[in-house]
């Protein structure tokens, strides 16, 4: 049997998710401000606000997750479990193929993990699946994004190779 692969937050990636947000904010509170000042019209100044308080409450999000340094996701010989993904196991039985999405200009990577059937209400409802709720046809593939974990794109296939021979693991 072969050793669970436990894979953490990579804080060196994160970095730039978490300030990014209150870069946002600070922006647009000095935007909003300066609008404030110079008396313009009201409409703006309120985007401008909702706009930076959104931005802080996502950073403070980004934050909080962001230096989280326990196990976000768990690849054994019985499947695999996503802790920001409803942390539900999906059984290696369940999963059809296994392949890398590289995001356009520098996005993020996603391993795509096709099931034979339909995924665990746990996942299909996590934030993490938000996209696969608004696109229709998704109903079956689970995307864990790769960018804020500590394994590279040729560790996380190789460890899926090794725990699940049964699996169609691709490009």
């Amino acid at each position: 049997m072969s050793a669970p692969v436990e894979i953490r937050n990579s804080a060196a990636s994160n970095s730039f998710a978490i300030i990014a947000p209150f870069i946002g904010a600070a922006v647009a509170g000095v935007l909003a401000f300066r609008a404030l000042s110079s008396d313009t019209a009201r409409g703006p100044v309120l985007l401008l606000i909702v706009f930076a308080v959104g931005c802080l409450g996502w950073g403070l999000i980004k934050a909080s997750s962001g230096f989280d340094s326990g196990v976000q996701v768990v690849l054994d010989s019985q499947g695999f479990r996503d802790k920001r993904a409803g942390d539900v196991l999906v059984p290696w039985e369940t999963v059809r193929s296994v392949g890398l999405v590289h995001g356009n200009h520098g996005g993020p990577t996603l391993v795509n993990f096709e099931l034979t059937g339909e995924m665990p209400e746990a996942i299909k409802y996590s934030n993490a699946n938000a996209l696969n709720l608004m696109l229709p046809g998704g109903g079956n593939i689970v995307h864990m994004e790769m960018s804020s974990l500590d394994i590279s794109e040729g560790e996380m296939m190789a460890a899926i190779r090794r725990l699940a021979p049964g699996v169609k693991v691709g490009r």
